[in-house]
């Protein structure tokens, strides 16, 4: 009889082991509003976008070269936003949600996302810094070194995650290329 309880005993831990197993891993279902709600804000950034290229096609007559500049590095800027809300979609979802979705150009593992966010990063601090440099003589100096202080701090943190990203490859790699060898040894036991 004891025996029988500790035999239900430990069959109900493996049950409740189970359970906590399947609430940890469907959790992930929660992540999907998130990724429809940055969809619905692209779309509302979509609308700044064009309304933004309107305006400039209504000035296209009375801008000079420099404003024409400025206009066309917004433009930049807002779809350098736009493709980074789109990589943390996609790339998210494929990290995180599934990677059994059927679309082959959109597989992209967690640390090569890190590592395009920190360089989109980089390119929106430099184009905002274009944009205070290119209107130098309305920015105060202390307003670039402070744009500039903030772009070194997200370029130095882009070269960090692309040393970590490389050395969790090459770990990898490693660790493959040891298993594979282990693989083959057995191979060539059974085989002798």
């Amino acid at each position: 009889m004891y025996i029988c309880k500790k035999k239900e005993i430990k069959m109900m831990g493996k049950n409740l082991i189970k359970f906590i197993e399947s609430v940890i891993f469907s959790s992930k279902w929660l992540l999907i509003p998130f990724y429809l709600v940055l969809i619905l804000s692209l779309g509302v950034y979509t609308y700044f976008d064009i309304f933004e290229f309107i305006d400039y096609i209504e000035k296209l007559g009375t801008i000079n070269k420099d404003g024409a500049m400025l206009t066309v590095i917004e433009l930049i800027d807002l779809t350098m936003i736009a493709n980074l809300t789109k990589m943390i979609i996609t790339g998210s979802y494929n990290s995180f949600v599934s990677k059994d979705h059927g679309r082959p150009n959109e597989h992209i593992s967690s640390g090569t996302l890190k590592v395009k966010m920190g360089t989109s990063l980089v390119g929106i601090t430099s184009i905002g810094l274009l944009q205070r440099s290119v209107t130098i003589n309305t920015s105060s100096w202390e307003v670039l070194f402070k744009l500039a202080f903030v772009h070194g701090i997200f370029l130095i943190s882009s070269l960090v995650l692309m040393i970590v990203v490389f050395l969790h490859e090459k770990t990898e790699l490693e660790e493959r290329k040891f298993e594979h060898s282990i693989e083959k040894e057995h191979e060539h036991e059974k085989v002798h």
